[in-house]
């Protein structure tokens, strides 16, 4: 408080310290009540269920507490468990290698389009060391194979000539400028060089004809080989 000489209308006091006297005083207050409920526990006092027995009313307060202190640290416990990753959990497999990573052969069609146009076709140099090829024997003209039988043989245009005997018809197309012939399987067996050498004779003996287009196909019906639109030539197909 202040003196009695303040010109103060009241008497001024300090709320700091009233606030540090009240706080003291609930402290005593709150003491004095937990004295009371320990005093009535253990004396059997506080009120139990109508199920407890009246001789171990001491005993529920303490057991309830207890049993929840166990919940609580059994679900924090459970928590823990569900967000840590689980230990059987499967590695993960590597991811496959994608397919454009893996090198890829230039086809024998852009080698046979490069070598038909004049220009010679050079494949790029991997870091693995090349694998030399074995040298390609000069392959003998094979013999004259007769047709299957389940192929009907067609005449072939007058003035064209086969002296390989690979050809074994010459089926309609349809197109006055298109020539299709029937290629044998043993041209398949060739080397690529007398594959391309018969295939640009017959070529020329098409043009000769009058023919702009030239087709190779084989018993099925899958194309061997047609001449190169830009350039002039033959492109064998495997």
């Amino acid at each position: 408080m202040e003196r009695s000489g303040s010109e103060l209308p009241v008497v001024y006091e300090n709320p700091w310290r009233a606030l540090g006297r009240d706080l003291r005083a609930v402290a005593a207050s709150c003491l004095l009540a937990l004295r009371r409920l320990w005093r009535r526990q253990w004396e059997g006092d506080l009120p139990v269920p109508p199920f407890w027995p009246r001789r171990q009313a001491t005993l529920f307060w303490p057991a309830l507490l207890l049993a929840l202190l166990l919940l609580t640290l059994g679900g924090g416990v459970a928590v823990q468990l569900l967000r840590s990753p689980s230990a059987e959990t499967p590695a993960e497999t590597p991811a496959e290698a994608p397919i454009e990573s893996l090198p890829i052969a230039p086809s024998s069609a852009f080698r046979a389009e490069g070598t038909a146009a004049g220009v010679e076709a050079t494949e790029p140099s991997l870091e693995s060391p090349a694998v030399a090829e074995p040298e390609l024997r000069e392959a003998e003209p094979p013999e004259p194979v007769a047709p299957s039988p389940g192929l009907e043989a067609i005449a072939l245009p007058p003035g064209f000539s086969d002296d390989s005997g690979l050809v074994m018809a010459a089926p309609e197309s349809g197109i006055a400028a298109l020539l299709e012939l029937r290629i044998s399987q043993a041209f398949k067996a060739l080397a690529e060089p007398e594959r391309q050498r018969l295939a640009q004779q017959w070529w020329h003996q098409a043009l000769g004809l009058g023919y702009e287009r030239l087709r190779l196909i084989d018993g099925g019906g899958a194309e061997l080989g047609r001449n190169a639109v830009v350039g002039g030539g033959m492109i064998l197909l495997d």
